[in-house]
């Protein structure tokens, strides 16, 4: 594994400052559990979007297959205190997850264009509304959809406690959490890191307020 790097930015809402922590390190693949029927399964029974977006099951690819030719991969997670919203409870997740779901999705297409690698994103694909699947036409964006960790089969929990040592919350039972998180990550090779880290740090710099 290689060294964790933490910080922060700050974002401005229409109502909010908000600190956003972020976490970023590199785990071989080997110690990345993937169980793609699981998650598939996990998706039909759970998901509104299973069988109807092509970023996700019975879709998207299985993780092992789409990293056969890389060592690993490179987990950026953006991480957001609910308490700094002044909001419902639903709302505060919602509030904190579209900002950085924006800024983690700027922060990816940056590090793609500067290192030729490819990212696997945080939740579903945003990119048409409605997705082309449920009018029954070919993907609008086949180079630039992409698919999230999970829905590739990775266990994004266990990944995220073994390489940060922190654990996912959700919104359950009608209350918030203490935080909420998104995740993404690179499919890369150790002599990939150097490029990655230089420019994480430039493009996240450029998130001040």
């Amino acid at each position: 594994m290689k060294e964790i790097k933490k910080g922060y930015f700050n974002v401005r809402t229409e109502k909010n400052k908000l600190k956003i922590d972020y976490m970023s390190g590199f785990i071989e693949k080997s110690k990345i559990n993937v169980d793609k029927p699981l998650f598939d399964k996990m998706c039909k029974d759970g998901c509104v979007n299973y069988n109807k977006k092509y970023s996700c099951p019975p879709f998207s690819p299985n993780f092992k297959i789409i990293s056969k030719n890389y060592e690993g991969l490179f987990v950026i997670m953006f991480l957001c205190s609910l308490n700094q919203i002044s909001s419902t409870e639903y709302n505060q997740v919602r509030i904190a997850n579209v900002v950085m779901k924006s800024k983690l999705d700027t922060l990816m297409r940056n590090l793609e264009e500067k290192t030729g690698l490819k990212y696997l994103s945080t939740g579903s694909c945003r990119l048409c509304k409605p997705c082309k699947l449920k009018l029954k036409q070919p993907c609008k964006h086949p180079n630039k959809k992409r698919y999230s960790l999970e829905s590739t089969g990775v266990d994004c929990d266990e990944l995220t406690k073994k390489l940060f040592d922190i654990s996912l919350q959700w919104y359950k039972n009608k209350k918030s959490p203490e935080y909420t998180s998104v995740l993404c990550g690179l499919i890369c090779n150790k002599k990939d890191l150097k490029i990655i880290e230089k420019n994480l740090n430039l493009i996240i710099n450029s998130f001040g307020c």
